[in-house]
């Protein structure tokens, strides 16, 4: 890497061009110079048509927003991360060498600091407030509300930052500077390895988070999302530390800056997909009987209170065995799920059913006294003497 007084001298030369560039930086790096061809067009092709088909994805959520299951998703949230996705990926085409820098991409400071790095970290940052959420909601058994939501986000905004406003204030040199003579951004090695051990930092809170939420009981796959979520943030993380510590120069070998800038678009374009394709799909295919059968799910298993915060469902003690949907129809096709979930929910019902008479709780066209309810029936599961058990 040359110094400053070096970066100096190299400006007063005329540039390279051509072979005699592409000589000169295989003779300065010791690696077999390529320089950008079609190939990296079609990276870039690919990364825009990943973010496109999310970005899609992003808008469908939002026209059907109103739909239970998909309200239940923190749209927002996915949201902010997916443009923070494009903000990312645009800066690695920079910080990668994928386009020629010339014109406005000369700007390095600016493409590395505030683009590249920091929308990496604002990405990072919301995911761990996602697994955050998670735990205090279905470990805590508390609201994420008030304090909870705004603590964590200006603990890492603080942080992340004052390290962008750090890198902005040293001198170029110890961060990222245009080197006319060979047309190339150069990236100080002390800012690549501070950046990459900040990164680290929302990566390690969401594993701990992650851990803590590995057992979380819920039919609607919030376990096996986090895991997979997970999943693809280290193969981010782990490829990029990787790279840039045994490659130092991988920005001019074809293989190595695909790979940093194609990893990055697929796999922060598919945790979005993780956390949204299901009740997507399902408002397609099955729409209003999946959200009967998300409803009933979510009394059934009494996680009817962890989703209040994205305001779900209605909290009248008239609606906590029979919801209404969009269409005004109810969903009886098995009247022993109308048994369960009153006997699930008998804490909120017992007061009112004493005081009121039983019809007020029976919905249109369901005839209790031509239900035949055998002992049988009724039988108690062995893991919970307080329930029915499922009739299947």
């Amino acid at each position: 890497m040359a110094s400053s007084s070096e970066l100096q001298l190299l400006d007063s030369l005329p540039p390279l061009t051509g072979q005699a560039r592409i000589a000169a930086l295989t003779k300065l790096t010791g690696v077999d110079v390529q320089d950008n061809d079609g190939s990296d067009k079609a990276v870039v092709i690919v990364s825009i048509v990943s973010l496109a088909i999310t970005f899609v994805l992003i808008v469908y959520v939002w026209l059907n927003r109103n739909y239970r299951p998909i309200r239940a998703r923190a749209v927002t949230l996915c949201t902010l991360m997916h443009i923070s996705s494009i903000i990312w990926v645009v800066g690695d085409f920079q910080m990668n060498g994928i386009v020629r820098i010339k014109g406005g991409w000369k700007e390095c400071r600016i493409w590395v600091v505030w683009v590249r790095i920091l929308f990496s970290y604002i990405y990072s940052s919301l995911l761990t407030l996602r697994f955050f959420a998670l735990d205090r909601i279905f470990n805590r058994g508390k609201p994420y509300s008030g304090k909870a939501v705004y603590v964590p986000i200006a603990f890492l905004f603080v942080l992340f930052l004052a390290y962008c406003l750090t890198c902005q204030l040293v001198p170029e040199h110890d961060i990222s500077v245009y080197v006319k003579y060979f047309q190339i951004c150069q990236v100080n090695d002390t800012f690549r390895y501070a950046s990459i051990g900040l990164m680290w930092v929302p990566w390690t809170i969401s594993l701990v988070l992650a851990y803590f939420v590995r057992n979380i009981q819920s039919s609607f796959n919030e376990r096996y999302e986090t895991m997979l979520i997970l999943a693809l943030a280290y193969m981010i993380l782990i490829k990029t530390t990787v790279i840039h510590a045994t490659h130092p120069y991988y920005i001019f070998e074809k293989s190595y800056r695909h790979a940093e800038t194609l990893v990055d678009a697929i796999c922060t374009s598919m945790v979005v997909w993780v956390m949204l394709v299901h009740p997507v799909y399902q408002s397609i295919f099955h729409r209003k009987e999946y959200e009967k059968q998300w409803i009933r799910k979510l009394r059934l298993e009494g996680q009817a209170d962890k989703y209040t915060t994205e305001a779900i469902l209605e909290s009248t003690a008239h609606h906590t065995a029979f919801s209404e949907l969009e269409d005004g129809e109810f969903d009886h096709k098995d009247p022993f799920d109308t048994i369960r979930m009153l006997s699930q929910n008998s804490k909120t019902l017992t007061t009112n059913f004493i005081t009121q008479p039983p019809n007020s709780y029976r919905p249109p066209n369901v005839n209790f006294e031509n239900v035949d309810v055998l002992e049988s029936d009724l039988s108690l599961d062995s893991n919970d003497q307080q329930y029915p058990r499922r009739i299947i």
